[in-house]
């Protein structure tokens, strides 16, 4: 950890994942400057170990992941009747739950629920 004065500008230097990381801080002040320094570590660390927060994705219903989802799979693929059938099943059935809320005991029971509609 390092903080260097380039000009009028404070930069800081560390290393990070055997990488040096050499960035401006934009600033004039040595304190924020060192602020800036730790929280770049802490973001790097943070995607480096996938603890990113993604909370805008649990709270978001099974219908709408699946929309998206199949917005995406059109742009890639020609055939998408398959994935328009499979993800249609889904969300009548789970579409109105969150995704938080999914569990192995629910995609069972979704499962189970299918072949039984097979098997009558």
């Amino acid at each position: 950890m390092a903080l260097t004065k380039r000009g009028k500008y404070w930069s800081y230097e560390f290393i990070f994942a055997g990488r040096r990381i050499r960035e401006s801080a934009k600033t004039t002040s040595k304190t924020v400057a060192r602020l800036a320094e730790q929280q770049r570590r802490r973001e790097l660390e943070k995607g480096f170990n996938g603890i990113e927060d993604h909370r805008d994705e649990r709270i978001r219903s099974i219908k709408e992941l699946a929309t998206e989802y199949l917005e995406e799979y059109r742009l890639r693929h020609k055939a998408v009747t398959f994935a328009e059938y499979a993800l249609g099943n889904l969300t009548r059935h789970l579409g109105g739950r969150m995704a938080v809320d999914s569990t192995d005991k629910m995609v069972k029971a979704y499962q189970t629920d299918l072949l039984q509609m097979l098997i009558l």
